[in-house]
């Protein structure tokens, strides 16, 4: 069989023994290339779920397989699910951190505030890089409510240098003032607007 991926053609034997194999090659080329995947289309066929099954089942007989790659408008959707999902876990967490400073911290309440300067990079990195993008307000749910997000965003780049100033001097009470009464709050709102933002979306990968 021959699986097509933008330009370039992958040939495999028709043997179900070496799926995962294939599946392997895939992602590899994937992940190289930093390509985020939507579904196949095998033998004409659209195939968008249990797709290893379905693949398994049927490569006997297959000959040709295209891989679908994500469109713009999937990759924004699918960073604004990610952002989600992290801010919705992380500020939980963020008030147990606040905690740690209050009462009793150590080597592990560090790296946790490690971790979260991270996220918190994360999502500025990623807002930029989806706000540079042409005709955004064309893709986006809500483009309003979209620039309310990016003000929320901004205003970490704000209190992460303040932040980082306490943490130099050790003042871990303003440390757990901050995450409580500064993070928190921005946390909770980019939820709020992210809410609005919500799309449906696909997998990064093939499985």
């Amino acid at each position: 069989m021959n699986i097509y991926i933008q330009d370039e053609v992958l040939e495999f034997d028709n043997d179900p023994k070496i799926t995962k194999q294939i599946f392997d090659a895939i992602n590899e080329y994937l992940n190289k290339r930093e390509l985020k995947f939507s579904h196949l289309i095998i033998d004409g066929i659209s195939v968008y779920e249990n797709i290893f099954t379905y693949f398994s089942d049927n490569i006997n007989k297959m000959e040709k397989v295209e891989v679908v790659l994500q469109t713009i408008t999937e990759l924004v959707n699918e960073t604004i699910i990610t952002a989600d999902n992290y801010i919705n876990n992380a500020i939980p967490l963020i008030t147990e951190l606040a905690e740690e400073f209050y009462q009793q911290f150590n080597d592990k309440t560090w790296l946790k505030l490690n971790d979260l300067f991270e996220g918190i990079q994360w999502l500025i990195e990623s807002l930029t890089q989806i706000d540079s993008i042409k005709n955004l307000n064309e893709i986006v749910n809500n483009y309003e409510v979209w620039n309310e997000y990016v003000q929320e965003v901004s205003k970490l780049s704000v209190i992460i240098p303040e932040l980082e100033a306490v943490i130099i001097g050790k003042d871990v009470i303003s440390i757990g003032d901050m995450l409580l009464y500064e993070i928190t709050p921005a946390f909770e709102s980019m939820s709020d607007k992210l809410g609005f933002l919500l799309p449906k979306m696909g997998a990064n990968h093939v499985s």
